[in-house]
C-alpha cells in the first residue's frame, strides 16, 4: 500500500475531489486551513495574504496509487498556465509505502 499526500490551495479542493473520485479514489481525509511556506510563498490565511492550503491523505493499493499519481500529473499539466513571476501551480503530490496495522 502507499499513502498519497496532496498539498494544494483551498480553492482547488472541489476540483481535486471530483478528479480523485473520477479516478476511483473514494476514501481520503482532508486537513483544512494549512499554513506554511514553500516554493509558492508563505500561506498565512490573513487579510493581506488570504491564501490557505489543504492536505488530502489517501491510502491506496500500490498499483492504484501509481495510476492516481500519473493522473494527478496530467491534472497538474492541464492547469499549468503562465503565472506572475513564474510562480509554480500550487499543487504538490508525495507518496510513500505504508502498512495498515489495525
Amino acid at each position: 500500500m502507499k499513502t498519497l499526500i496532496i498539498v494544494a490551495r483551498d480553492s482547488m479542493l472541489s476540483d481535486l475531489e471530483g478528479f480523485l473520485q473520477s479516478h476511483g479514489v473514494m476514501a481520503y481525509s482532508i486537513l483544512n486551513n494549512i499554513m506554511g511556506k514553500g516554493v509558492t510563498g508563505r500561506m498565512q490565511g490573513t487579510f493581506f495574504k488570504p491564501d490557505i492550503n489543504v492536505i488530502i491523505f489517501a491510502v491506496l493499493p500500490s498499483d492504484h496509487s501509481d495510476r492516481a499519481v500519473s493522473a494527478l500529473k496530467t491534472f497538474h499539466a492541464t492547469r499549468t498556465e503562465p503565472s506572475h513571476g513564474d510562480t509554480p501551480i500550487p499543487l504538490k503530490v508525495f507518496s510513500f509505502s505504508c502498512e495498515e496495522h489495525i
